[in-house]
């Protein structure tokens, strides 16, 4: 048996030049298409994050026999125009929307990246002890990505028994 050693113990400078070429070609494109990749990300992760934590606030609300509320605090009320900042999802046993001191608050998750926006046309979403929403808090949270990005936005909507439905959504594109 016979072992053959090969004489080519490297690459050729042609060889090392071509894959720098193609490498840096590949490169070049990817990065037109980064920043859409990122924002893309960052609202499926928000969105989904939100879509967890309603769930959560909805199954803690039935599980305990409380009034769990999911909004933006703002010195411990509930603020409308402020989704987009950090969300409290606490228990609210005199269901005034705002986290007292007898209130123990269950979560939080930070605010959207600045460069996007997230609506809802209500204050707060408060879930009773069945599961169901309090009042007339059903609606749609819209998030939009960067303007730049040019992409579609999201809509995670709650009906007013307390299911969640995702959807894609156009609203965030201007005319």
């Amino acid at each position: 048996m016979r072992l053959s050693i090969s004489k080519c113990k490297g690459i050729t400078l042609l060889e090392l030049m071509l894959t720098l070429a193609v490498v840096s070609i590949i490169s070049q494109i990817s990065m037109w298409y980064y920043p859409d990749f990122l924002a893309k990300n960052r609202l499926e992760n928000h969105v989904n994050l939100l879509h967890r934590t309603i769930n959560y606030g909805r199954l803690y609300a039935i599980e305990n026999s409380t009034y769990v509320t999911l909004c933006s605090l703002n010195e411990g009320e509930c603020s409308k125009d402020e989704w987009d900042g950090q969300m409290s999802l606490f228990i609210d046993l005199d269901k005034s929307t705002t986290l007292d001191d007898d209130e123990l608050l269950l979560s939080t998750f930070e605010r959207i990246n600045e460069a996007d926006a997230l609506e809802y046309p209500r204050t707060a979403i408060t879930f009773r002890p069945d599961g169901s929403l309090n009042g007339f808090q059903n609606g749609t949270f819209v998030y939009c990505p960067n303007e730049k990005a040019n992409l579609e936005g999201l809509a995670l909507s709650v009906s007013q028994t307390g299911r969640i439905r995702i959807k894609s959504t156009d609203k965030c594109q201007k005319n």
